[in-house]
């Protein structure tokens, strides 16, 4: 299968380029980045020889799908040109900047009858996906769901919750289906955001709290369900806890080596081959891009509940990459 890669920036190395390039019966025939000096570099460690500035010369190579691991500002536009030139997308959250635009591009993926998925890694991770399976049709009471950093590039509310948080809003609804934003309160300092909370309420009257630090003394995530006498805790991708009465049971992911296995284990590894699958069979995607604007429109609902606008004047999106290089 003919691929294309459209960005070049810290995710496309630390979880994109070790899976695709080796990937059974994947042919890249085209890197994409605005920037020839990140080309230059990019093609020399990972020995990618067709790169271009340029978007017209990617289609140009006719690739079957592409995987757009741009910068967040640039996904609406790129993912709107392949789709509409008959190219299957796989996009990098978020689906772009607005739940509009989201709703826009699964429209558009309709009309053209191309495959579209959105990257939200947590719903392929290991130990995330047994929770869900472990809970069963259980019905969820309360849930707690937190992500913390010692430091974000951010400065306002919706930038961090489009950004990052977004993925722990994808998990609320992965865990607890559609939910009514209730609250959002943040916290300040020096002008920057330092922290925030968010509740949700169920369908069934159960409430979800999503918790996110900015001043954390190391990078934390954890999940946490609770109902009909069940509990589920989830440390991050490695530990995963179940307990009801006197019992307890501990499982753990497999980690045989470092990095690539721990791609796998944070579900980089099967939202590729779930993308991939979906291409050739041409069936719908678990994350399509209907199922991700009702993400975006949580996220955004959450940060309406603060009494912020939907809007991010402080920030120039293309000077943050979380992963340490400009896209």
């Amino acid at each position: 299968m003919k691929i294309a890669v459209i960005g070049a920036g810290g995710i496309a190395e630390k979880a994109y380029f070790p899976l695709l390039l080796k990937w059974p019966g994947l042919e890249l025939t085209s890197l994409y980045s605005r920037t020839q000096a990140t080309l230059d570099r990019v093609s020399v460690k990972w020995g990618i020889e067709n790169t271009t500035t340029n978007l017209e010369a990617v289609l140009e190579t006719r690739p079957q799908a592409a995987f757009v691991v741009s910068s967040n500002t640039s996904h609406f536009d790129i993912c709107k040109l392949l789709l509409e030139n008959g190219v299957d997308v796989f996009v990098e959250k978020p689906l772009a900047t607005s739940s509009a635009q989201a709703e826009e591009l699964a429209r558009l993926a309709d009309k053209h009858r191309r495959v579209m998925a959105v990257a939200f890694n947590r719903r392929y991770a290991l130990l995330y996906r047994q929770a869900k399976e472990l809970f069963g049709e259980r019905r969820i009471q309360t849930a707690l769901i937190q992500k913390h950093r010692p430091v974000s590039p951010h400065v306002n509310l919706f930038n961090q919750y489009l950004d990052d948080t977004i993925h722990q809003i994808d998990l609320m609804r992965f865990y607890c289906g559609e939910l009514q934003a209730l609250s959002t309160h943040y916290t300040l300092q020096d002008g920057r955001l330092t922290g925030a909370v968010s509740t949700a309420r169920t369908a069934a009257g159960g409430l979800v709290t999503l918790v996110n630090s900015l001043q954390a003394g190391a990078w934390q995530e954890s999940v946490d369900l609770h109902g009909e006498g069940f509990s589920v805790h989830v440390d991050a991708f490695r530990e995963l806890r179940v307990k009801y009465g006197d019992h307890e049971e501990v499982y753990g992911a497999d980690r045989a080596g470092k990095w690539v296995p721990e791609l796998r284990e944070r579900g980089f590894e099967g939202q590729v081959a779930h993308f991939l699958e979906c291409v050739q069979t041409r069936q719908t995607p678990l994350v399509n891009g209907w199922e991700a604007a009702k993400t975006q429109k949580l996220m955004e609902d959450l940060v309406l509940a603060s009494g912020d606008p939907l809007s991010s004047p402080e920030n120039d999106w293309d000077k943050i990459d979380r992963w340490g290089e400009k896209p």
